[in-house]
């Protein structure tokens, strides 16, 4: 008798663990790993790390952090697509190095451009973050390079030097595009804004800053827009998705339906105002490298979206 109850005892014990289980919520949090420069990490870090929300929702002006939008845009998106994740930075010296980790499964999700996806079996594309020519550069050379020139004249390019990253494959092409009187290659961004500062070249392109006076820094070392002039990246920029990714086919979806959303509501071209990648300022300058395309979005008929 006493082997019965004992026998009937643990049978409903396991019928209640197994009723216990079977009404427990599922857990829906997962962790998203998004590569990020080591010039970024201290910055992306201290908003994530913040009280205020006002750095994970583009209410501030981050002056130089692109890689602090992204780890927004890739938040956001999430959440709005009904994912529940913590998006975890994790260093990457350079952008080669994130799609290889994306590739390899050490890292989930990056913001690329699309021919650094399509063709890869490694990696899923989402819709397009970021329409192409949306992304706008300046000219940065030091301040006061075109001084002497008049208010209203537009600087004569074939008589200036470019310096660039050619691994930076779009800004190359750009560049490459444009009547220089020379382009010279720079490993790295320092040593670009070097070359600048000794004098062997006039400038480079860089996304506008969102400070007054839209400068950027590297060492000390200040380049600021020339007046007048800029030029459009003509690429569409996704989230690029490992394919090692538990459930990526999903995470797709849900970005998508996010991405729709933040396109909708205005989130997007919040943040990219707020991050200098869109500048008010520079509405009116003339987009050196401009299509028909661009040029119908820069100046659109009453009639235009």
């Amino acid at each position: 008798m006493r082997i019965m109850q004992s026998v009937m005892t643990i049978a409903a014990s396991f019928m209640l663990l197994a009723t216990s289980a079977s009404t427990a919520p599922l857990k829906q949090d997962q962790i998203i790993r998004l590569p990020v420069r080591q010039a970024d990490i201290e910055g992306v870090e201290a908003c994530i790390r913040s009280p205020s929300d006002d750095c994970r929702k583009c209410r501030e002006s981050n002056q130089s952090n692109l890689s602090l939008m992204n780890y927004t845009l890739l938040n956001e998106a999430l959440h709005a697509g009904g994912i529940k994740a913590e998006v975890e930075p994790v260093i990457s010296p350079n952008s080669e190095r994130s799609r290889k980790m994306i590739a390899s499964g050490m890292a989930d999700i990056k913001t690329d451009w699309a021919f650094n996806i399509s063709g890869n079996d490694d990696f899923l594309k989402t819709d397009p973050l970021l329409r192409a020519g949306e992304i706008e550069k300046g000219l940065y050379a030091p301040r006061g390079f075109m001084e002497s020139e008049a208010d209203n004249a537009l600087p004569d390019i074939h008589t200036l030097r470019a310096v660039g990253i050619r691994n930076w494959r779009l800004d190359w092409q750009v560049l490459e595009s444009l009547p220089l009187a020379s382009l010279t290659n720079a490993a790295t961004v320092k040593q670009m804004f070097s070359i600048i500062n000794a004098g062997r070249a006039d400038f480079t392109l860089l996304e506008f800053s969102s400070r007054p006076d839209m400068g950027r820094e590297v060492d000390g070392i200040w380049l600021y827009p020339i007046p007048g002039i800029k030029v459009s990246l003509p690429e569409t920029q996704h989230f690029m998705v490992s394919r090692k990714l538990k459930d990526a086919d999903k995470v797709i979806e849900a970005l998508n339906r996010g991405i729709k959303t933040l396109r909708d509501n205005g989130f997007i071209r919040l943040c990219l105002m707020n991050n200098g990648v869109i500048h008010p300022e520079v509405e009116d300058w003339h987009t050196l490298n401009a299509t028909a395309e661009t040029a119908d979005r820069d100046h659109p008929t009453v009639s235009s979206q």
